[in-house]
């Protein structure tokens, strides 16, 4: 297993945009807190306030996993989801060494 952080990309497109934003500003600093969070940084579609972007990078792919399991077992990731008009686009990306 490499060493090399992660990046995990979800474009959102939630039902209720304020409410997903607010929901968002409620369960970040936890997020942000997380071991092996290297940062979580959220964008607003620019032509559509509708959409939203998350970006994650963690130190491994270990640390996200244990994150997400935390966030099931907890119910948040449910309500997450339950936020979505559509399901989340999720793409993981590895550093390349070019």
């Amino acid at each position: 297993m490499s060493n090399d952080p992660i990046v995990v990309t979800l474009r959102l497109t939630p039902t209720d945009a304020n409410a997903f934003q607010a929901f968002l500003a409620e369960i970040l600093p936890d997020t942000r807190k997380a071991k092996g969070c290297r940062f979580c940084k959220t964008y607003v579609g620019r032509d559509n306030a509708g959409d939203f972007l998350l970006l994650q990078e963690w130190d491994s792919p270990a640390d996200q996993q244990a994150y997400m399991a935390w966030r099931e077992s907890t119910g948040v990731l449910q309500k997450f989801l339950g936020h979505l008009a559509k399901p989340a686009d999720v793409s993981i990306w590895t550093l390349d060494p070019a």
